[in-house]
């Protein structure tokens, strides 16, 4: 196009009021540009600061329930491991039809505890009989360490109960499933780096059934049954 028809256009859009096409253009790459600087800009140090800061004071708050959370969950686990091998036991003298023993030892106080069933009845556990260890930390505790432990036989709706030693202890399971003698066995579990996070009761009724109870407080509260 002659340099005299394009100054007649540019003259006519001044005129008629519109503007010129080109000055959009340029005003939209600008403002392209203007953006792509502000995200290429990334964060200042000012900013990292508070994040971090805000990042901590959440944590610090935070991290005490947190801890607390995963000390329960650990001693609730270690209390369904021993009813699921004293249920083991007791299915395997119903399979087997004869009686078997389930055996927990213990090396001192508030050291792990083996707990095994004792298929072949030598008092040793053997490398193909089912076992499981308690960690120092979520084990096997005497009647007496337990507070409360005295309102547990009322809970229950039993008479009396016969604790399990720690150290040296045994159910036996009959060909029918049911305890031999017939008792209420209890076997208490606790955490003993932290009493806070409570106690856990294993109970074993005289028809072999098993139930895990739970005393949340360290201060003996109420027991409540959780399976």
């Amino acid at each position: 196009m002659a340099p005299q028809v394009l100054l007649y256009h540019r003259l006519a859009f001044r005129q008629s009021g519109e503007r010129s096409p080109e000055k959009p253009v340029l005003k939209q790459n600008m403002k392209m540009s203007s953006l792509q600087a502000h995200r290429m800009r990334g964060f200042s140090m000012v900013e990292l600061v508070m994040a971090v800061a805000v990042i901590l004071l959440i944590s610090a708050v935070a991290l005490p329930s947190l801890t607390r959370t995963v000390r329960i969950y650990q001693l609730n686990d270690a209390a369904v491991r021993l009813a699921g091998i004293l249920k083991f036991t007791r299915f395997e003298a119903i399979r087997r039809n004869s009686p078997i023993n389930c055996v927990n030892a213990q090396g001192g106080a508030n050291a792990p505890a083996s707990v095994w069933s004792d298929d072949n009845g030598d008092g040793v556990a053997q490398p193909a009989e089912r076992q499981i260890v308690l960690g120092s930390n979520n084990t096997l505790v005497p009647a007496g360490a337990v507070p409360g432990s005295g309102s547990l036989a009322a809970a229950i709706g039993a008479g009396t109960l016969t604790a399990v030693n720690p150290s040296t202890g045994n159910v036996t399971f009959d060909q029918r499933g049911g305890v031999v003698p017939p008792t209420v066995y209890v076997f208490y579990v606790g955490d003993t780096t932290t009493p806070e996070s409570g106690f856990r009761a294993v109970v074993v009724l005289p028809s072999g059934a098993v139930q895990v109870w739970s005393n949340p407080t360290a201060a003996g509260a109420a027991w409540h049954k959780t399976s």
